[in-house]
């Protein structure tokens, strides 16, 4: 069983890790794939927001399609889209096949996103939730940070359709992975799961760990996409300075992550994250002094953010925790949702940031500060008196306790 366990564990990081690093191994590329394309790095940059939408929409209908099918079903199809499509892209003879074949790629690798969090819900007993959601998290915040440096290596010195292809082979490998260890759904999984979506939307709770989450993305967001103008351009570092700089905003991310699971136990998941937000304004705030007292110093825009990711990484893991906590058996439907709007969050407010290039150290500071405040109002001033409940299922049940699973729980989805 421990085994099992395992084996599903390491798969379901796949299923987080290939959608990210479809991504950001494109990242690097671009020039090349422009030149070979005899195109602009302009059409080719469309297909990075074709593949963005694509992966938005994919997290948007995957726990909906679970509920109705069950999540294997729905994860080795989309895993097969990704493997078709991955071969298409590293084969694609014109800019449009491309970008139209990202947006096939991105709709495939999308939905192990939502799917795998459905997995630790249904597969894990409660105990184990939290240290998986960790590993998860943790995965996805290292692919972006690893992958391009080690892609724009080898691009360096192959052509860039082989190393696509690899993204193919990763696909596949998954494949065979996901299609020996996911554990079939039972009926009465799938019985419970899609038609209680109404009754998780009516719950504050599940608002409330969507709002923080949002939020926290957010402020990573934000300071992801925008960082590397700002340190490169802006500060005059080189691209490896750049990179070891940005390691340390992930390490704060991992940190925060692993504090998150050592304590959840003692704490319960909203001092956590009263924690988080806290800290996450504190450090924002010192970062946006710093600008602006050291406006030329790149450690005074990173030091600070290190800090405020340690709050970051811990509310991410929680806010999962507690939305599959407050869905109960309708985490499926849920699911979708909860990630389809934080990824949305995102997008939202880097673009409306856009029209304002926040790209100035000063400027970068305020646009991180914005979102961390309003994280840190909601945990401390808006938190619902439910959301340190496990919510009930569609028959008055409650999840069992930490450590104590029942045979009507977790178990029995996970044969």
């Amino acid at each position: 069983m421990r085994a099992d366990r395992a084996n599903l564990r390491a798969c379901l990081v796949l299923l987080v890790v290939l959608p990210q690093a479809t991504l950001a191994a494109f990242v690097p590329m671009v020039p090349h794939v422009a030149a070979d394309l005899a195109t602009s790095p302009a059409a080719i940059d469309r297909s990075l927001i074709v593949y963005m939408a694509g992966y938005a929409v994919s997290m948007a209908v995957a726990g909906g399609l679970a509920a109705r099918t069950g999540p294997r079903t729905v994860q080795l199809a989309a895993l097969a889209v990704h493997m078709v499509a991955s071969v298409v892209v590293a084969l694609a003879p014109d800019a449009a096949t491309l970008t139209a074949a990202r947006a096939v790629q991105a709709l495939g690798g999308g939905a192990g996103t939502v799917l795998a969090r459905i997995y630790v819900q249904e597969a894990l007993p409660e105990h184990q939730r939290l240290p998986a959601l960790t590993q998860l998290s943790t995965a996805i915040a290292l692919t972006p940070a690893l992958t391009p440096p080690v892609v724009g290596l080898l691009v360096d010195h192959l052509p860039w359709r082989p190393v696509l292809l690899t993204l193919g082979a990763l696909s596949a490998s998954t494949f065979v992975l996901a299609r020996r260890v996911l554990p079939r759904s039972t009926a009465e999984a799938a019985e419970a799961a899609g038609p209680g979506l109404r009754e998780v939307l009516a719950r504050p709770a599940y608002w409330w760990f969507t709002g923080v989450i949002c939020l926290a993305w957010c402020v990573y967001f934000t300071f992801t996409t925008y960082s590397s103008h700002t340190l490169q351009v802006e500060l005059g570092t080189s691209a490896t300075v750049f990179s070891l700089l940005y390691a340390l905003v992930i390490v704060g991310y991992i940190a925060g992550s692993r504090i998150a699971r050592r304590t959840s136990g003692r704490f319960g998941l909203p001092r956590i994250l009263l924690a988080s937000g806290t800290l996450a304004l504190i450090a924002t705030a010192a970062m946006a002094v710093g600008a602006h007292v050291l406006p030329h110093e790149p450690l005074a825009l990173v030091v600070p953010m290190a800090v405020a990711m340690v709050g970051v990484g811990a509310a991410f893991p929680v806010c999962q925790a507690g939305m599959l906590r407050s869905a109960g058996a309708n985490a499926r439907s849920a699911s979708g949702l909860f990630f389809f709007l934080q990824m949305t969050s995102g997008a939202l407010y880097t673009g409306l940031l856009s029209w304002w290039e926040p790209t100035r150290p000063g400027a970068l500071s305020i646009a991180v500060l914005a979102p961390a405040a309003a994280l840190a109002v909601l945990v401390t001033v808006l938190r619902p008196a439910t959301a340190g409940e496990p919510a009930q299922d569609r028959a008055g049940r409650r999840p069992e306790p930490p450590g104590d699973p029942s045979p009507a729980g977790p178990r029995r989805a996970s044969r």
